[in-house]
């Protein structure tokens, strides 16, 4: 290990962080929130204000109503409903009931939604009626409508999957855990990530050291809450005298007209966002608005300069990942910074890693990024029923992020990469296992390999590269549209190859660094 760096800290600023991290229940706080300010707007969904007194009325509604329909502190409760109240109504539900928290990327269906929702072990499901797995034959046929009798503004789907009596040994290996977030799954099928309440406040400081808010903040949500960076946000205003501005997705064209209408002083982004905006023709109501900050991952310093340039708002990039509660480094408008420096209660090194890129300001130092938290419970207890994948995370004390990067003389981080197979498209990522998992079974197809591509807006388009059966008469286009109907949209290649062979390694694993990484010749998924 090298390059071990704290951020400069004092023992009163870890002693304050451990306060706060291993403070009330987050139900709790809401309690306490609308005891003292009950007229305090919490949120707006949609436009319509929402203060903390009425928010919890309608979490103590959903909580006797998921009672009622036998949701216990045992139960695993999957969610798979938009951004919005009733999406941040069923939290707070689960939180209170001590039910674990499962969500679901509303997109999801048939293969890779059979897997998370066996591998979760979930007993019931809460789902908007639009979304995709309401149509899957083995949720519907389960399913039963639920009317939740005010306590969600809208219908809801309440299913139950499994009735069964959970064992001794199937109830302790939640370790503890309130939130169940599944990884994109990189190296085999998604791991369902075990997240403490300790880790859930954990990371909704650090959304506060990076957004650094100020009393009278809105913060426009758009981000889907099964993502950590979405999960986060949903607590802020319980710390921090702020409100949330909710839509229901990101849309491009109506971005500036809803931050300017929720007159929104906070922006999040992941991904490829702030390379969209930036593709945008230039709109009077850009600088027209309140925004401050723009906070997230994932900007190159090149699109960082460029939306200083021309939105002239302060960028805060911060590092992290759900298994280390959320966000472990901060930069707050450093142009030279990378993705900043380690918060306060966080140590970060660099294990050397063989196969890291020989690239960038210290290029004798890249290596896999390490972390480790000075507070008690910061990293997960590991991956539900997955005591092999757990034990590839540890390295003694520290938690092996499988990304690599190097530590500069101030002690800032800067991200190089990530080991791990896994595509990053437009704010997802995405599990190329995953996806050649279910082009493998298309019966025309012998062999096949999904890989990622410089991408004109965000940070990589995915290429699927195949070959099929010597008598297969199949069209690329045809490949695609067959996995349109097996796979949620943003999980489908927007490029084929058909290749004559494939290259194999000696043990017969696809040699993706062999296959050709350009556009050339692929053929475009029809729109």
């Amino acid at each position: 290990m090298t390059g071990g760096v704290a951020a400069v800290r004092s023992s009163d600023a870890v002693a304050r962080a451990a306060d706060f991290v291993h403070g009330p229940a987050l139900s709790d706080a809401l309690r306490a929130l609308a005891a003292q300010e009950p007229d305090r707007v919490y949120l707006k969904d949609a436009g319509a204000p929402v203060t903390a007194a009425e928010l919890l009325l309608r979490v103590q509604l959903m909580v006797e109503q998921l009672r009622s329909r036998g949701v216990t502190a045992d139960s695993r409760v999957a969610l798979s409903l938009p951004v919005g109240c009733d999406h941040v109504v069923s939290i707070f539900a689960l939180l209170e009931l001590g039910a674990l928290w499962i969500p679901l990327n509303t997109q999801l269906i048939g293969t890779p939604l059979a897997h998370q929702l066996a591998d979760s072990g979930a007993t019931h499901i809460i789902a908007d009626p639009a979304a995709a797995l309401t149509q899957d034959p083995a949720v519907r046929d389960e399913g039963c409508a639920a009317d939740f009798a005010g306590a969600l503004s809208h219908p809801v789907r309440f299913v139950v999957l499994i009735g069964r009596h959970r064992s001794q040994q199937e109830a302790e290996d939640r370790a503890g855990a309130c939130l169940l977030m599944y990884t994109s799954g990189t190296t085999g099928p998604p791991k369902g990530a075990l997240v403490t309440e300790t880790m859930l406040r954990a990371a909704v400081l650090g959304a506060l050291e990076v957004s650094a808010p100020v009393a009278g903040d809105v913060f426009f949500v758009w981000e889907p809450l099964f993502h950590i960076g979405g999960a986060q946000v949903v607590f802020l205003p319980l710390f921090a005298e702020v409100s949330l501005a909710l839509v229901s997705r990101f849309s491009a064209s109506r971005f500036w007209s809803d931050v300017r209408a929720y007159d929104a002083t906070h922006i999040h982004y992941l991904g490829g966002v702030l390379q969209i905006l930036l593709q945008l023709p230039v709109d009077p109501l850009e600088r027209d608005n309140r925004v401050r900050v723009a906070w997230g991952a994932g900007a190159t310093p090149e699109v960082q300069t460029a939306c200083r340039e021309r939105f002239a708002f302060a960028l805060h990039e911060c590092y992290g990942m759900t298994e280390a509660s959320s966000i472990v480094t901060v930069n707050a408008d450093d142009q030279e910074g990378g993705v900043g420096l380690p918060l306060p209660w966080v140590e970060v090194a660099i294990r050397e890693h063989s196969g890291a890129q020989q690239t960038g300001q210290a290029p004798e130092s890249v290596g896999e990024i390490v972390v480790r938290g000075l507070i008690d419970g910061l990293v997960t207890p590991g991956y539900l029923g997955n005591a092999d994948a757990t034990a590839k995370i540890r390295d003694g004390e520290w938690f092996r992020t499988g990304d690599l990067g190097f530590l500069d003389a101030a002690g800032r981080l800067h991200f190089s990469g990530r080991a791990s197979d896994s595509i990053r498209v437009r704010g997802e990522n995405i599990s190329a296992w995953q996806i050649e998992s279910v082009f493998g079974l298309h019966p025309a197809i012998d062999r096949c390999a999904v890989i990622g591509v410089d991408a004109a807006v965000g940070e990589q388009e995915m290429v699927l590269c195949y070959t099929v059966d010597s008598e297969a008469s199949v069209t690329p286009q045809e490949i695609l549209d067959w996995g349109s109907t097996q796979l949620a949209k943003f999980q489908i290649p927007r490029y084929a190859r058909r290749l004559e062979t494939m290259p194999l390694t000696p043990s017969q694993r696809v040699a993706k660094h062999k296959l050709p990484h350009t556009l050339e010749g692929a053929t475009a998924r029809a729109r």
